[in-house]
């Protein structure tokens, strides 16, 4: 059973400054000419309540003063302003479902995605979804580009028509006995629940964060009512990567990274192969779950596919989930829910609240490693709105050498370890710094 809870919407700010203790700590900005210290231009000489800490990179002066009103300060000669000098904390995350999302922010079995917001969180960077498509949800506010619906069938699509240029999802229900399913399944809202995981706004007052909350999102429906066709999601691919599709006009913003929350048991078709490799040859990077069957991770397409980013999924506790392929073929693993019946222990992202067609924006539950892989496809954006210029390559590289080790069992394989976003940004900001200080 899908389970989904519905949320009053509030304000959420970030905590940028406290006011917690008496401000001693001035920042006095003088007119040119002007100095705190004794030299060629003319010393600022301070009353005996204050004391100059030291002159700051703009030429303003730290100013420490005891217990007197900062206006003997602006009064001296010489200063143009006196301005308290704040202590500033790391900006915290007050959208109410934040609590709840132990993936992002757990000490021990969380991404360490507030590290990495401190260099960004994602702006200029773009991620494609390729899915079920996406349903109207105001965690995606301002941030969706025209996206594609890439169905190519008519009687699974589910709008009356087949490729067109409204990626909007159309429910995937089933009723008894359609799509070798026994009893009938409501839509899944997969897209949107996938999307919300790389990319919800933060902040906003109505939910959930993705991990890329400031980069913008490229719906792209691959998915209908009984699945996807390979053959429409090698044309998405290349589409989304910013290649020619006959008959589709191309997109506004190539991506720099594709998630793929979707697969078969197969082994990677050349068709597929050359897809991919086309999009990475354009500078896009392709994520993909690695499987929810309990097998190798090579068994699976398009997640065994060469130069993809195949990503395995972790419980509640740390430990691999027992649903997710692993070993042979894994990049890495992140969390996706220990897929128990146990709310608190699964991944909370946005989906409607309709059984079959859209009713209303809610958030719900869900584990996979379709909920792994798109946290990864967030970091990567974060990567690249860090450096957008590192290659796929580097982009791999970098994952793997920062993923940290599991914290829990993992007998059968989880990849290099668990995302790490914050140690990630951290090394790419770094290499970033080291390249520009050579040239």
């Amino acid at each position: 059973m899908r389970r989904f809870i519905t949320l009053p919407i509030t304000l959420g700010v970030f905590l940028c400054a406290t006011t917690a203790e008496a401000t001693t700590r001035y920042i006095v900005r003088l007119s040119r000419g002007v100095t705190g210290v004794h030299g060629t231009s003319v010393p600022l000489t301070m009353p005996s309540s204050a004391r100059i800490v030291r002159t700051l990179g703009t030429g303003d002066l730290l100013v420490e003063l005891d217990s007197a009103d900062p206006a003997v300060l602006a009064a001296l000669p010489g200063v143009t302003g006196v301005e308290p000098d704040q202590r500033l904390q790391i900006a915290s995350v007050s959208d109410p479902l934040w609590p709840r999302q132990w993936n992002m922010h757990d000490p021990r079995y969380g991404t360490d995605v507030e590290v990495a917001w401190a260099y960004t969180r994602g702006a200029g960077a773009v991620v494609a979804i390729l899915d079920t498509g996406l349903a109207p949800h105001s965690e995606f506010d301002g941030r969706v580009l025209p996206g594609y619906d890439f169905v190519s069938d008519a009687d699974t699509a589910r709008d009356g028509d087949e490729r067109d240029g409204d990626p909007t999802d159309e429910g995937d229900w089933v009723d008894p006995g359609e799509c070798g399913a026994r009893p009938a399944r409501p839509s899944s809202w997969h897209g949107t629940h996938v999307a919300g995981l790389a990319v919800a706004g933060a902040g906003n007052g109505k939910g959930i964060v993705g991990v890329a909350p400031e980069a913008m999102l490229l719906p792209v429906r691959v998915i209908g009512r009984c699945g996807a066709w390979d053959s429409d999601v090698i044309d998405a691919i290349v589409w989304a990567s910013g290649g020619t599709v006959a008959g589709v006009p191309p997109p506004d913003r190539r991506a720099d990274v594709i998630n793929l929350s979707l697969g078969g048991l197969s082994i990677c078709s050349a068709a597929m192969a050359d897809a991919i490799a086309g999009a990475r040859a354009r500078g896009t990077a392709v994520v993909a779950a690695a499987g929810n069957l309990g097998i190798k991770a090579s068994s699976m397409s398009p997640a065994n596919c060469p130069g993809v980013i195949a990503v395995g999924a972790l419980a509640r506790d740390g430990a691999q989930a027992a649903y997710s392929n692993h070993g042979d073929g894994l990049t890495l693993s992140a969390p996706g829910g220990s897929g128990r019946g146990v709310d608190a222990d699964d991944i909370l992202s946005s989906i409607d609240a309709g059984r079959r067609g859209r009713e209303r924006e809610v958030f719900g539950y869900s584990a996979g490693t379709s909920m792994a892989a798109p946290q990864v496809a967030g970091l990567v954006a974060l990567m690249r709105s860090a450096d957008p210029d590192i290659d796929v390559d580097e982009i791999t590289r970098q994952l793997v050498d920062n993923a940290r080790p599991v914290q829990g069992r993992c007998p059968k394989g989880c990849g290099a370890g668990v995302m790490d976003a914050g140690a990630t940004v951290d090394a790419v900001v770094d290499e970033l710094t080291r390249r520009n200080e050579v040239r």
